[in-house]
């Protein structure tokens, strides 16, 4: 990710106000970057079933022509926000019954640079509610995908990207390289500081000692992923003190570097992957969504 030149603003017209406008307007103020406001909605006016026998057709196209109106509506006067800030806008509206399948199309169609869409605030378990359109699109838009959070960003914020640099597979490396050079590139545009962030799991017998392991044997282990971890963010303009190597579950001790250090962005990958890997990455990805203090930026490689 080197450039934001084009935005894709996936709008929810359930809720009176969708806090991804404020961040679409930070965005394309700092970048220059055009805006194209989405509306998906559909109309089961359209489907003419048993139940609407009788009915006068002309009801039902009147019908219609104000459903279109009311979103069209709702779009002209976003576009006419964005225009008083002089940020470039256009929108349009749809009416496909899957979501996420129409943001994807749209987003093949107008090839934006990012896609942002908002995640909602879930009132009883005080978490941001994943709903299956966000996981759609994670495995499915190619396009990078800002998951906005209902909240400011921080004035002195930070940009944290997390990467494995033991990984074996070569889809992986390329990918920690992407969310590398995607994390410098926000930092500089949005004058944030760019951090590294990898946990390590000790293996179960260094959790329990036995025989001849030693702290020693601990030691070197930290050691070998600090040096791995080096290795992969050589070369990068990211200072030796914003790489953080953290020991322990991945989930909880990432949490909790984020709201250590005020991040406005978590930058994380995403692979295609087989039924079992999706399975077990994706219980992982679940809860760090749900938890995370931050936007979410996804990446593919």
């Amino acid at each position: 990710m080197d450039k934001i030149e084009s935005v894709l603003v996936v709008i929810d017209p359930t809720v009176e106000r969708d806090f991804v406008v404020d961040r679409a307007k930070l965005i394309a103020k700092q970048t220059n970057a055009r805006v194209r406001l989405f509306i998906n909605n559909s109309n089961t006016l359209n489907d003419h079933s048993y139940i609407y026998e009788g009915i006068d057709g002309e009801f039902f196209e009147t019908q219609r022509r104000l459903f279109v109106e009311h979103y069209q509506k709702m779009l002209t006067e976003l576009e006419d926000e964005f225009s008083a800030e002089n940020i470039e806008t256009a929108s349009v509206f749809r009416e496909q019954h899957h979501l996420a399948e129409s943001i994807i199309e749209e987003a093949n169609v107008i090839d934006p640079d990012l896609v942002l869409k908002s995640t909602h605030h879930h009132s009883v378990i005080q978490r941001s509610l994943i709903t299956n359109t966000d996981w759609r699109l994670i495995r499915k838009c190619s396009k990078p995908l800002l998951l906005v959070k209902p909240q400011a960003w921080k004035e002195h914020g930070s940009v944290v990207t997390a990467v494995d640099p033991l990984h074996s597979k070569a889809a992986q490396s390329k990918l920690d390289h992407v969310l590398l050079a995607g994390t410098e590139h926000i930092a500089r545009s949005f004058k944030l500081k760019a951090r590294v962030f990898h946990s390590y799991y000790p293996f179960v017998s260094t959790m329990f000692p036995m025989g001849g392991e030693t702290q020693e044997h601990l030691d070197r282990i930290r050691q070998f992923h600090a040096d791995e971890l080096k290795e992969l963010v050589d070369g990068y303009d990211i200072d030796d003190e914003n790489v953080k190597l953290s020991e322990g579950d991945l989930v909880p001790t990432l949490i909790d570097y984020l709201k250590s250090v005020d991040a406005n962005v978590l930058i994380i990958g995403a692979l295609s992957r087989n039924v079992i890997e999706r399975a077990i990455v994706g219980n992982t990805a679940e809860k760090i969504l749900e938890d995370c203090p931050c936007d979410v930026l996804i990446l593919k490689s």
